[in-house]
């Protein structure tokens, strides 16, 4: 008996469902995958980041997203929503539907146990494709931990923050964000040990 075919879609089409859809999806290469749903501190993060940034650009020509904007990477043909965004100037609508953007120069991903490894590796590959990106966050919600990444002109440099006196710095955005504002409502249930 022959499998069936996994149904592919056009990114129009994909646009289509989405823009009616009470989920949120992301789009590969023709294949339409749900998201899953985040954790109290995972939501804390992405909230804060976003309170964060937005506070400190009020006065600049660049705008702060949540995770309602997908961001389209069209040499990846890939469509995701980041955890948060900034895009400075006017925002880009490639597919003339205020739905999916494609100009923005800083993404933010606050990692989960169920996606880290998609995060830091298909989507990480395709976010670095995006011609006018040049900042990329992780946040981790396990603990006080930031990786931050600048596009220098040699490509890509990681920088590691760690701990509440950490503070990250955006070189691009010239933007400071201590780690203890960040990390300022999110706690840790104590680790249970059998004995």
């Amino acid at each position: 008996m022959a499998a069936s075919a996994v149904p592919r879609f056009t990114h129009e089409e994909f646009l289509d469902r989405e823009q009616h859809s009470p989920f949120r999806h992301e789009y590969t290469r023709g294949h339409i995958e749900m998201m899953s749903g985040g954790t109290e501190n995972h939501s804390l993060l992405a909230t804060t980041v976003t309170y964060l940034l937005s506070a400190r650009l009020l006065d600049r020509d660049c705008s702060v997203h949540g995770s309602d904007l997908l961001v389209r990477i069209n040499i990846a043909d890939k469509s995701t929503y980041p955890d948060a965004m900034v895009i400075c100037g006017k925002a880009h609508f490639p597919e003339r539907r205020k739905l999916v953007v494609d100009n923005p120069v800083l993404l933010v991903q606050v990692l989960s146990p169920s996606t880290e490894f998609y995060d830091r590796s298909e989507k990480l590959t395709a976010y670095k494709q995006l011609a006018s990106l040049r900042e990329i966050l992780f946040i981790s919600q396990d603990q006080p931990s930031v990786e931050y990444m600048q596009k220098g002109p040699d490509g890509w440099i990681t920088t590691l923050h760690e701990g509440r006196d950490a503070i990250l710095s955006l070189v691009h955005l010239q933007v400071s964000i201590p780690l203890a504002d960040l990390y300022r409502r999110v706690t840790w249930e104590p680790e249970v040990t059998e004995g």
